[in-house]
């Protein structure tokens, strides 16, 4: 069982390439927050210097390098530390993309070429995944040709973005819904002590086995006791060894991810209130009920109402 394949469809991931931009010494851009997407960019060609927003530390990426933002968090790059900076939106507005999804900026100098863009995914803040992966994932180039497929798809990627071929834009959606899936593949299964929650848990052989269970199997009548079977552990030591990787004892995971099952439903699906709490788990739609209004805040009801309403009426 893959304890992976189950978190990531639950993601719905929306894809899009903003741009293949090429910038020339000086320049620098200031990438703002997005809530609900991942930003990404690949380094196709030359330099620069990467700065997270409220760190001090600079990051320098080289060609072939890649770097994701798993929360939208706002970044600057720029061709040297210290330069100057414009807002990306700012920028884009001022110049004509229509029809092409090329960019070119800066001073004259060197040339560094980016391939920027996002993923757009529903409910990535209760994804359980997204919230244990880091504000920033760096594969250098090096580390790129070592992840089988990675460096291929990103200079398919980076070629696709100036083709012109008719469904180029199709291409690049799938391209870049791959390239997610990967990174976090090659951020999961790295070396380094620095991983948490869910991304840390995945690739213990006990633990990862029972969040395979409960993700692929949550309507089961799941206990500590029967967890701890399947993974070959006692009660006690898997109980203690789950709570130190994923952050949380067992069955208060369960809920959570159930809960957030749910969410997906409500928001996508035309069962009702009952039919959803039989899926995760729940005998009684009230006990279901009482269950996510006390993880959502709101019944499930109106978090369906609500949702819907909000994807009917984006602008709003």
């Amino acid at each position: 069982m893959d304890s992976l394949n189950e978190v990531l469809k639950t993601l719905h991931l929306k894809s899009s390439v903003s741009c293949r931009s090429e910038l020339s010494a000086p320049w620098g851009l200031q990438f703002p927050h997005v809530p609900g997407h991942a930003g990404f960019s690949v380094v196709a060609r030359g330099s620069c210097w990467l700065e997270m927003e409220g760190e001090k530390k600079q990051i320098a990426l080289a060609g072939g390098d890649f770097v994701m933002f798993p929360h939208g968090s706002a970044h600057v790059m720029r061709d040297a530390p210290g330069r100057r900076t414009i807002n990306v939106q700012t920028l884009l507005k001022s110049h004509d993309t229509t029809g092409s999804k090329s960019l070119t900026y800066g001073g004259g100098g060197a040339i560094t070429t980016l391939v920027c863009g996002c993923f757009e995914f529903e409910a990535g803040e209760t994804n359980p995944l997204i919230s244990s992966l880091p504000a920033v994932i760096h594969i250098k180039g090096e580390e790129g040709r070592a992840v089988p497929w990675l460096e291929t798809t990103l200079q398919y990627l980076a070629s696709e973005t100036t083709s012109g071929l008719p469904g180029a834009a199709t291409v690049i959606g799938h391209l870049t819904d791959i390239i997610f899936v990967q990174a976090v593949r090659a951020y999961i299964s790295g070396a380094g002590d620095c991983k948490k929650g869910l991304a840390k848990a995945i690739t213990d052989p006990q633990v990862g086995q029972a969040l395979a269970l409960i993700h692929s199997a949550p309507q089961e009548p799941w206990t500590v006791a029967s967890l701890a079977v399947r993974a070959g552990m006692s009660r006690a030591g898997f109980a203690a060894r789950f709570r130190e990787l994923v952050g949380e004892p067992p069955l208060q995971y369960l809920t959570r991810w159930r809960m957030h099952k749910a969410a997906g439903m409500l928001r996508a699906g035309p069962e009702s209130l009952g039919e959803i709490a039989g899926r995760i788990g729940y005998e009684a739609e009230a006990a279901f009920s009482k269950a996510f209004k006390r993880w959502a805040g709101h019944a499930p009801g109106a978090y369906r109402q609500s949702t819907r309403m909000a994807a009917a009426n984006p602008a709003r």
